[in-house]
């Protein structure tokens, strides 16, 4: 990400920052939307590693991640420009459906004790994260830019490291998780600085379910190498 680029995600945050359009909802109701889009996205997922883990592995794995990039990227998109909530709700229910794929994908190489413990592991973290946001939003808010050259970083670190060097970048998963539990932070942070509309609430549960989905993959990769 250039300069450009972070400049056109702070326009964006400020566009979200002055959208109040759509339906008003009150805190609690609009952390009840957040919440349950989380736990609606997650159970997706679930379902998907359930039903159809014979027919991801099946699937092409370059394919695979072109569908992913193409619905997720596309979906994204649906959310951030949609106008209504009928539409956000597609976009973010097609975000799940894409990330399912690769997820499902993912999991098929570890036993179901191991994804177990990854789970209940992400949940620790992401709830204290929560928590903290919570408690010091001011914090989180100001470590944006940090999290995000953190992340541009890593990307490089491993991109160059692992791909082009070989290099042995296990230390890489322990990294990430904390870049991303510093991404939960700010992103819920930032969730209640925006009008409480449902179009927010929505585009904040994309961003909040894309990084609990993140840290579970590392996690269950820092535990399948214990393993």
């Amino acid at each position: 990400m250039n300069d450009t680029g972070f400049m056109n995600n702070t326009e964006l945050r400020n566009k979200r920052m002055r959208n109040n359009e759509g339906t008003m909802l009150s805190v609690n109701g609009y952390n009840a939307v957040i919440g349950l889009l989380l736990v609606f996205g997650l159970g997706i997922n679930a379902l998907m590693s359930i039903f159809l883990t014979p027919l991801v592995a099946e699937m092409n794995p370059w394919l695979l991640i072109v569908v992913y990039l193409v619905g997720s990227i596309g979906s994204t998109f649906v959310i951030q420009r949609s106008t209504t909530a009928a539409v956000s709700l597609l976009g973010f229910t097609g975000l799940a459906v894409s990330t399912g794929l690769l997820l499902t994908s993912f999991l098929t190489m570890f036993p179901a004790s191991t994804i177990y413990t990854a789970f209940l592991a992400t949940g620790i973290i992401v709830v204290a994260m929560l928590l903290l946001s919570t408690i010091f939003p001011g914090f989180f808010l100001s470590i944006g830019r940090t999290v995000v050259f953190a992340l541009i970083g890593s990307i490089l670190i491993e991109f160059v490291g692992g791909l082009f060097l070989g290099l042995a970048l296990g230390w890489m998963d322990y990294v990430v998780v904390i870049i991303f539990a510093g991404f939960i932070g700010f992103d819920w942070a930032r969730a209640q600085a925006y009008p409480k509309t449902f179009k927010n609430a929505v585009e904040s549960s994309a961003d909040i379910y894309m990084d609990v989905i993140v840290i579970f993959m590392r996690v269950l990769n820092i535990l399948g190498k214990k393993d």
